[in-house]
């Protein structure tokens, strides 16, 4: 009988976990269905009122139109001669660049032609000069963290250089990067002064000078002006005299022309005049945005470095699509690369306006506009375009605001003449686009009076 009684017991106990374990089980599945119900709906919900909008403030920009161009280098250059001497090495007495006065001593010509002792001449002239430079400097306010800077710089241009095949530029940077690095040493105390550093490179240009052989000629400048021991053989081509009277096909054949030597051994050239130019073709479209201009900066390729630069002359081809734009410098800049054409980058007109990216552009019967998010109504804004970039337009509210009227607070769209164009007295019902408006530049189904929810 008890025995009868534990098995009623253990299987009414069985029953009412199964009992209990469906119900949990049905409970739970519940719950995750209506979870999931809720999320499939919101999420319907969400989409259908979310705004999904990207949006930008309007906010004054100045950009600078560049203009890309190949320029060629007039200056006002006599090219120098060692006079019956057809070989040898030279040897300037003065840096690549200085001023040097009427009957200064500029170069010593020696029997031994070697292109490579030349060459390292060069450097440790240009290293003598930086470092006599530096030794004037306050090191007191230099410090070891801004010349690691300088010095992973020049590392970091010459592995570009390097990278993209410039090796001529690479090798250009290896003195500038020697200095920096004798400069670093001095600050640590591993170094005490340049002095020594000089000294050594002064001794080192003397055994290579040794090498050279007998000294043939000294050769002294006829004239005050700025000695250049490179001459590429188109100083007389592109010669600034030529620059008032030159013609569209004049300045062509120039740049078709073959460079021109004189007899004898050819040892550098001599500027005689501070101002020189640089000729840059591109077409008339470009050009005519630079008549008004006085000045602009010009940023040197293969020098890196920027020069302001005045408006010229202009020379227009006729008949064409193409102009020869002349601008001129003022100034000899030190350790600058002449080389005759290179590329530059002008920098003309400058817009200050509403950048706006080219997607947000809209056109609404007639007229090019933005739409904005007028607190929670989507309305239509009219721009005036000053500019357009390659994905964004530079653009500014009413060009006109004196003749401005008082305009209504809400859009109206305007009747039309028959041509289609929106009628002169309509135009008023679109209000212009003010600063710091929000800009919608993406969004599905806009129209100017719509209500997006939040």
């Amino acid at each position: 009988m008890k025995q009868k009684n534990k098995n009623l017991i253990a299987a009414a106990a069985g029953a009412f976990d199964r009992k209990y374990l469906s119900r949990v089980a049905l409970y739970a599945f519940g719950i995750f269905l209506a979870g999931a119900l809720v999320f499939y709906v919101g999420y319907h919900v969400i989409d259908r009122f979310s705004p999904g909008l990207e949006l930008v403030d309007a906010v004054p920009t100045t950009v600078t139109k560049t203009i890309r161009a190949d320029a060629y280098i007039m200056r006002d250059e006599e090219p120098l001669y060692a006079a019956g001497i057809q070989s040898g090495s030279i040897a300037p007495s003065v840096r690549d660049g200085e001023r040097v006065s009427i009957y200064s001593g500029i170069v010593d010509v020696y029997a031994e032609a070697s292109p490579d002792i030349e060459i390292r001449m060069e450097e440790i002239d240009e290293q003598i000069a930086i470092l006599k430079k530096n030794q004037a400097q306050d090191r007191s306010v230099q410090s070891t963290s801004g010349l690691d800077a300088q010095i992973y710089d020049e590392l970091f241009r010459i592995r570009s250089h390097c990278t993209d095949g410039n090796y001529a530029e690479a090798l250009s940077l290896r003195t500038p990067l020697l200095v920096e690095i004798k400069k670093r040493a001095i600050l640590t105390g591993e170094v005490t002064d340049y002095n020594a550093q000089i000294r050594l490179l002064e001794e080192e240009r003397a055994s290579l000078r040794a090498q050279l052989g007998t000294k043939l000629d000294s050769v002294y400048s006829s004239s005050a002006g700025w000695y250049f021991s490179e001459y590429d053989g188109y100083g007389s081509v592109f010669s600034s005299d030529k620059i008032d009277s030159m013609t569209f096909d004049d300045f062509t054949l120039m740049a078709q022309a073959d460079p021109e030597f004189g007899s004898g051994l050819c040892i550098g050239t001599m500027v005689h005049d501070y101002r020189w130019y640089i000729a840059c073709r591109m077409p008339k479209a470009d050009a005519a945005g630079m008549t008004d201009m006085y000045s602009c900066s010009v940023l040197f390729g293969y020098s890196g470095e920027s020069l302001t630069m005045k408006l010229y002359r202009i020379i227009q081809e006729t008949p064409g699509d193409e102009s020869v734009v002349i601008l001129q410098c003022e100034k000899m800049p030190e350790n600058f690369d002449y080389t005759r054409m290179q590329p530059v980058e002008i920098s003309t007109v400058e817009y200050t306006g509403y950048k706006v990216p080219i997607g947000a552009l809209r056109v609404v019967d007639g007229f090019e506009g933005v739409y904005i998010l007028d607190e929670v109504t989507v309305q239509f804004r009219r721009i005036h375009v000053i500019y357009r970039g390659d994905d964004y337009v530079i653009c500014t509210g009413n060009p006109n605001p004196e003749a401005e009227t008082e305009e209504p607070e809400e859009t109206e769209v305007p009747e039309t003449e028959e041509n289609g164009e929106p009628a002169d007295e309509e135009k008023k019902k679109y209000l212009w686009i003010r600063q710091n408006d929000i800009i919608i530049v993406s969004g599905t189904e806009l129209e100017s009076g719509k209500v997006i929810s939040q």
